[in-house]
């Protein structure tokens, strides 16, 4: 039987979540997603990979936004909250995003991984 690694057990762990998941690498380009990430946003896997999350952009935010976004993270590899992103169609929809830095055994960043679902609904019933 072959060694459990990270990547072996990553798709295993990660296709079924309730949540849509996107990595990236450390320069931002997407490396891969989940088949929720696809449900949710219209984006097949070969249409995400090897892009940035700008095709997510709605452009509601402003870039202080993605800066005070960015500042935890870089700071603590955290960063939680809402955010309004865009589907492939051009529907405009609030997020709750969680994003956390990957780093290796020496603390080099390896990865960015993205955690997301619509709260639409949520939002609404309010």
């Amino acid at each position: 039987m072959p060694p459990l690694t990270i990547a072996t057990l990553a798709p295993e762990l990660l296709n079924p979540a309730l949540d849509a998941v996107m990595v990236t690498d450390c320069q931002g380009i997407i490396r891969w997603v989940n088949p929720r990430f696809t449900s949710l946003t219209g984006y097949t896997a070969s249409e995400a990979i090897g892009k940035t999350p700008k095709i997510l952009s709605s452009g509601v935010h402003s870039a202080s936004f993605y800066h005070a976004m960015w500042q935890p993270l870089i700071l603590n590899g955290f960063w939680q909250g809402e955010i309004w992103n865009k589907r492939k169609t051009g529907e405009i929809y609030p997020q709750r995003l969680t994003i956390n830095a990957i780093y290796n055994p020496q603390q080099q960043l390896l990865a960015y991984a993205a955690f997301f679902n619509d709260i639409s609904e949520q939002k609404t019933a309010r």
